[in-house]
């Protein structure tokens, strides 16, 4: 009895619709994270939000933020939620079991871009 409830642990602990925590990476002063909606990520499109923090975890508002899932894909330009630092497109993550999103920051005539790994739901 206590073995089938200990597995039944682990398998809970392991369990693939847990909320995804992808780490931060950094350009620059700014951390830059995303999260993705649904959390864990399913394949095809999902809404991804870019958070962006500069010195003391200002929000950094004065950037271009485009998004792809993948090097075929054309660039989309996120859309700017206010001036908190945070931008949202949804995007084609894909069909794959490892996916990815390609973030592009641009600022005046800088530009750097970053690349988050995931793993989908289901996968």
């Amino acid at each position: 009895m206590l073995a089938s409830l200990l597995a039944v642990g682990l398998a809970a602990c392991n369990d693939e619709t847990k909320p995804l925590q992808i780490p931060s990476q950094h350009w620059k002063e700014n951390v830059v994270r995303i999260e993705t909606h649904p959390n864990p990520p399913l394949a095809g499109m999902s809404e991804i939000v870019v958070i962006v923090t500069g010195p003391h975890g200002r929000p950094t508002g004065n950037l271009i933020v485009s998004l792809r899932g993948g090097e075929s894909q054309p660039w989309t330009q996120a859309i700017q939620d206010g001036f908190i630092g945070v931008y949202r497109r949804a995007v084609d993550i894909g069909e794959s079991n490892s996916a990815a999103v390609q973030v592009r920051l641009q600022e005046g005539s800088e530009e750097k871009v970053l690349l988050f790994p995931f793993k989908l739901a289901g996968g």
